[in-house]
């Protein structure tokens, strides 16, 4: 699968609003990309060339006032990016999947013409953050409060930052790059004109994705005393297509 590169379209956007898709999502600090963890329900950062064709892919759509966030993974149980680790005892929390999905506020960082969000939790200022600021395959996705740093006569203070302010660090602020979602018909688009047309071939078997079944029925007209004076044999081919989807970025 190519992907090629994009600006990131403000039709993404539309009034502040986030048009429903399908997404990778790169933290902007690290250029690495959201992924889910091989061996635990942990959502990490991999970089581009760890990342295996089809992984990465998350579809953003709204919750309530919010938007929920779901890895795309056909054929495996839902996994909505939700608060896992660190609840309620003191610990920095950490992002995971489970199948039971949350809404999550999603701000933009800069305006509608570009492509980064900040994510918090409901309406807190705790936001999205790459743990530690690090690019290393496997970096955590964590939280934290939404600070800057500053000094006062040599003495640094942290201030949390008001809600309808973006963060301050690239780390807290991620690029949505959408992705388009391409069905294909096996063994090719042919099939589609044939049975629009009505004609077609007969099955000589297909490894390819596409089967057939035939199906025969006699069909007889009578006249009023019940004598047959028509007699045609009908025979239906039904044609079953395997569909397989595949996932592109979409050009600029």
């Amino acid at each position: 699968m190519t992907q090629s590169p994009t600006n990131g379209s403000s039709s993404i956007f539309k009034d502040g609003k986030l048009k429903p898709g399908i997404y990778k999502i790169q933290n902007l600090h690290g250029q690495t990309y959201m992924d889910v963890h091989e061996h635990s329900r942990d959502v990490c950062c991999r970089p581009a060339t760890a990342l295996e064709e089809g992984r990465g892919l998350w579809e953003i759509k709204p919750l309530g006032a919010g938007y929920f966030v779901q890895r795309v993974e056909p054929e495996k149980p839902d996994q909505f990016c939700v608060p896992l680790r660190g609840l309620g005892d003191g610990a920095r929390p950490s992002l995971g999947v489970t199948p039971y999905p949350m809404a999550w506020r999603l701000a933009l960082a800069e305006d509608e013409e570009h492509p980064y969000v900040s994510l918090y939790w409901e309406t807190t200022n705790t936001v999205w953050d790459l743990d530690g600021g690090s690019n290393v395959d496997g970096t955590k996705v964590s939280f934290f409060p939404d600070i800057h740093r500053l000094q006062l006569n040599g003495i640094a203070l942290q201030v949390l930052i008001c809600e309808d302010k973006s963060p301050r660090y690239p780390r807290r602020i991620w690029k949505l790059i959408p992705v388009k979602v391409e069905d294909t018909l096996a063994p090719s688009q042919l099939l589609s004109e044939m049975l629009g047309s009505g004609s077609l071939p007969p099955y000589n078997g297909n490894p390819t994705g596409q089967s057939s079944t035939h199906a025969q029925r006699t069909e007889a007209e009578h006249d009023e005393f019940g004598t047959v004076v028509n007699e045609v044999t009908v025979v239906t081919t039904t044609s079953t297509v395997t569909t397989h989807k595949k996932y592109r970025v979409e050009d600029a």
